[in-house]
């Protein structure tokens, strides 16, 4: 089976191959070249400056809003760890209530099924 579908492969890129097109070389990319920039478009040192000191400002206010975030994150900790640890309380009541209900429907069975053999007896 590979050998045949190894022998179309050969055969396919024999045939195609005179005619221009190769469906198994790889693909070319083209890559134009960057225009230069012209002394008009550039920057002065200047307007980098004013330009670095807009992006330091920008952090800044960033790095702030961050610790803004953080901080409410922080004092909202003790309600989810309270609310949390409700939630577990009350799962572990329900799971005892319901061990508590395996427990008494065994034993109702287990009554019932001693009287059904009682009245087959009599």
């Amino acid at each position: 089976m590979k050998t045949k579908l190894v022998l179309l492969l050969v055969l396919t890129e024999l045939t195609i191959t005179p005619f221009g097109i190769r469906p198994l070389a790889f693909a070319q990319t083209e890559t134009t070249p960057t225009p230069a920039l012209s002394p008009s478009s550039q920057t002065t040192p200047t307007q980098q400056m004013q330009g670095m000191d807009s992006a330091s400002d920008s952090m800044k206010q960033m790095a702030e809003m961050c610790q803004k975030m953080m901080r409410n994150e922080e004092a909202a900790m003790p309600y989810i760890i309270g609310a949390s640890f409700l939630f577990g309380v009350l799962l572990l009541i329900a799971l005892i209530l319901l061990i508590v209900l395996e427990i008494l429907w065994i034993k109702y069975w287990k009554r019932l099924l001693k009287t059904q053999d009682l009245l087959a007896e009599t």
